[in-house]
Formats: C-alpha cells, structure tokens, sequence
C-alpha cells in the first residue's frame, strides 16, 4: 500500500488504540480474569521485580532495595583480584580523592575493567532488563512515532535514525522490522547511525541489525555495515561524529543519560563543596565526613592498596573548594538558590549531549530527538547512584567495573540545556505510561495476546504490558518519563498532546 494510505490507516489506528488504551489503562488486557491473575502472581512471586533503589525510580533488578543510600555506603576491601579497583586505590593514595565523575567514567567505561566494555550487562544472564528487552512493543511504538513525526514534518525523501546506548540493538531492530510496513517511510531511510562506546555490546547490534558474518569496515573513527535490510549502518562512541547537514534526523535515546557521569556537591556555611570519592584504610576515617557504615559481607569490594593493605571506598565532602564546586552550582538558580544543607547532583556531561542533539535538530530543522529514561519530571536529583549486579543491588563502592551504575536524570536539566544552546522545542517530560498508552499499546498489546495460541503465551504478552505501564511497585509505567525536542515551530508531537497529522 502507498504510504499516504498507510499512514491514515495508522493514524486510524492510534486514534482507536488511545480509546482503547484509555479504557485498558486499569484493567487487564485480557477477559480472562483467573488467566491476569496468574500473570500478576507470577509478576511480582517469580520474578520478584522492584525498583532498585529505595523509594526511587531506576532499572529493575530481582532484589528489594535497602533503604541506605547508596552514596553513603563505605566498603571493605579484602582482595586484589579486582584490578580495577586496585588501580583506583593506588590513583586515589598518589594523588588524593577523584570526583564522583571519574570515578563512575573508569568503573563504566575504563577499557580494561569497566563494565561496558567486556560484557552484556541486559537481560536474564545480565544485570538488569531494559523496555526493549522486556516486549517488542516498545520498540514497535517509539517506531511508530517517528514515523508519525516524519509524516508531520512533511515526509522528507530521506532521513537518518540516531540511537545512543543502542543495548543490544533491540530496539533499532523492531523499530526498522516495524517500519517496512510503511514502504515510502521505510524507502526514506539513508542510514543509521548507533552511538556505543562498548566493544562488546557493538558486536552483538551488528549480530542482531547485519547478521553474524557481516564484518564491519572503518569508516573515519568509526565502523560501517550494512543491515539485513539493507540500510547503511554506522557506529561511533561519541556524539560529535554525527553529522551537521540538512538531513532530517530523529535520535532515540533510551537509559543512555542515566549512566551518563555526575558530579555531587554540597552546600555548606562555607559555601559549595564537591562530595568526591576517597579510598582509606579499613577503619580509618577520609579526609572531610562521611556518613555510612560498612555495607556487610555481600558488599565487600575486592581490592587492596600496593601494600596489601585492606581499604575501602566511600563519599566524603571535600573540606576545601574545588574548580567544580566553584562553577557548577552556580550555573543555574536550580542549584545556587538552595540552602545550607542542601545536596544535588549535576550532570555537566548530560547537559552537553542534551545540547549536541539540539544542535543537531536545529541545523537540518527536520527530526526530533526522543529521550525516554528515570528521574523526575521536575525535581533536582539528590543521593540517587545505585548499582546493579546480578539483579541484586550492591554499593556502588564494592566491586569497582563489575556492577551498572545510574543515577535518576534530571529532566529539567536537559531542557534548559537543549533550549538554551539551539531554537528548538522541548515537549514533556510525560510519564512512560502515559506516553505508551498515547500511542497505543493497550490495543497492541490485546491483539498479540489474541493472536497467542497458548495460555503461558498470553501471560507473557500480559506481563510485559503490565511492567512497561504500571505504576506499582516494579512497574516502569511512573518511574521513566519521554521527553522530545523538535524544531523550533514544528507541530507538537504525538504522545506529547499532539496528534497524528
């Protein structure tokens, strides 16, 4: 069918998919009451998912979380069999404590220990599960809404799709699998481009997106293929390699800014003080306060000093200012208008991709960028790094490069940032539940279900629907928020009170 054609039957899908999200939104998406039941029990007793951080938003690991904060926790060392956190320590005894940034950057992304680089942190066999991962909806409908942002802007005879943290690929695949049922819009794509710093998780999207023999070329100081439909695919690490030209182009970023390095600073009598990232001896104290006690005997991190000696790593508010704690919170009201007593956490690095996606919408002043992550809508966050291993939530101190560190994102943030450095639009942020339902999944979600054969087949399509929406505890439904930048004076997205022409 012609894409015109196509389309109107989309929208004619929407729109009968938000009635029907509308009145699926608090019952089950089957008739089957005992069938929902037994999804619902299976839900929360078998997988036993919550969020990962007590009374906060964030990925869902298989553990209840303990109502310490994280950034608290001081940790034992008793090994040296993690070398990253040896190196830590002996960086931290030769030159003094490292900012929270540093030490995040090295346990995620440093190339020999970090956790990014060597393995797959997604699903069962990983750490955590992410949207994607959990249903091809997801992928399906954040497809559908680029293409509906593409019909909106006139239908640009070709654009180019963005994804940072790409995961496995997952998303990229159902988003383009989902596309070829619009031929004009599918014709229109010229490449793709996947933002990835990890090794690893690049080989598995180039398995999933090209096919396990597709070898990859260099292409400037990235690589590129060609997927199984034939689009041109690139990868690089760093979001300054996307093009600056007149091609539209629509960026996903999904959990990408949630991993992204922060800063943490106090407000004290004597001004701002940055929290940094100490490493003593067992039973010695670091050089300004810190609060927390020892995280217990699951928690010991495996690292000595040069000498042998046990040591742990812990936060400690730095009694003396720092370059950072000079600049940072002044650089909005937000955080200079707080009061003695008062912590936040601030992402500068955030602020920077916020405003390259920017930069990037308003120079080809087609596209969109869509950003679906954990945080609040409005609020600065506050003592809010975690850590993930195993699906059971560790101290962010124990074992330096072996657990996913995040930190809710500050939305509000990346508005300011993205509207102050570029004429564009900045829509949300709304609740993934909210946004999901808007686009249609209740009804998608009872089509799969009616197409499963078996009953275990229509409790898994339950399932996952139940945990990309609901608001209770485990659900992603409240706790991740969507965000989009357009251009400036484009029509307001779908899913964001926006409509489908």
């Amino acid at each position: 069918m012609s894409t015109s054609s196509g389309f109107w039957q989309m929208a004619g899908r929407i729109r009968a998919c938000r009635c029907a999200s509308r009145q699926v939104a608090s019952q089950p998406i089957t008739s089957n009451s005992s069938l929902l039941r037994r999804a619902g029990l299976r839900h929360f007793h078998e997988s036993k998912l919550i969020l990962n951080s007590s009374s906060k938003s964030g990925k869902l690991s298989n553990k209840s979380s303990s109502s310490k904060k994280s950034s608290d926790i001081s940790v034992t060392s008793s090994s040296s069999s993690n070398t990253l956190a040896k190196f830590l320590a002996e960086t931290i005894n030769a030159t003094g404590p490292i900012s929270l940034a540093n030490y995040m950057k090295q346990c995620l992304t440093n190339p020999t220990g970090g956790y990014y680089i060597n393995k797959d942190p997604f699903g069962a066999g990983g750490d955590f599960v992410t949207s994607p991962e959990i249903s091809q909806m997801f992928g399906e409908l954040v497809g559908i809404w680029v293409l509906a942002q593409w019909m909106s802007q006139g239908q640009p005879a070709k654009f180019r799709l963005v994804e940072f943290g790409p995961g496995r690929g997952t998303l990229m695949d159902d988003l383009l699998r989902a596309a070829r049922s619009f031929p004009q819009f599918n014709e229109a794509i010229k490449e793709i481009y996947m933002i990835e710093a990890s090794p690893t998780l690049r080989n598995m999207q180039k398995n999933l997106l090209c096919g396990d023999s597709t070898i990859l070329n260099p292409a400037d100081t990235g690589f590129r293929g060609t997927t199984k439909w034939n689009n041109p695919i690139f990868w690089y690490d760093n979001v300054k390699e996307l093009p600056r030209d007149d091609i539209a182009t629509f960026i996903i970023a999904h959990e990408f800014f949630d991993a992204l390095p922060i800063l943490q600073f106090e407000h004290t009598e004597n001004g701002w003080r940055e929290r940094v990232v100490d490493c003593t001896p067992f039973g010695r104290s670091g050089l300004g306060s810190s609060t927390g006690s020892s995280a217990g005997s699951a928690a010991l991190a495996m690292a000595t000093s040069s000498n042998n000696t046990p040591v742990r790593f812990h936060m400690t508010i730095n009694p003396h200012w720092t370059p950072s704690s000079k600049i940072v919170p002044q650089t909005h009201e937000r955080y200079s208008k707080l009061p003695v007593g008062s912590r936040v956490e601030i992402c500068p690095e955030g602020w920077d991709v916020s405003a390259q996606m920017a930069d990037v919408i308003a120079n080809c002043g087609v596209g969109g960028a869509l950003i679906i992550d954990y945080g609040s809508s409005d609020t600065v966050p506050v003592d809010s790094l975690r850590a993930i291993k195993d699906h059971k939530i560790v101290s962010p101190f124990s074992t330096p490069g072996e657990a996913d560190l995040s930190t809710d994102v500050d939305f509000q943030a990346l508005k300011i940032a993205a509207q102050e450095s570029c004429p564009v639009d900045v829509h949300g942020p709304v609740t993934q539940a909210d946004w999901l339902h808007t686009m249609g999944i209740g009804a998608r979600a009872t089509a799969l279900a009616n197409s499963q054969e078996s009953e275990d087949g229509k409790i898994r399509i339950s399932e996952a629907y139940n945990r990309l929406v609901s608001n209770n505890v485990g659900g992603m439904g409240k706790i991740y928020k969507v965000m989009a930048i357009t251009p400036q004076g484009s029509p307001v997205p779908v899913g964001f009170g926006g409509d489908v022409v």
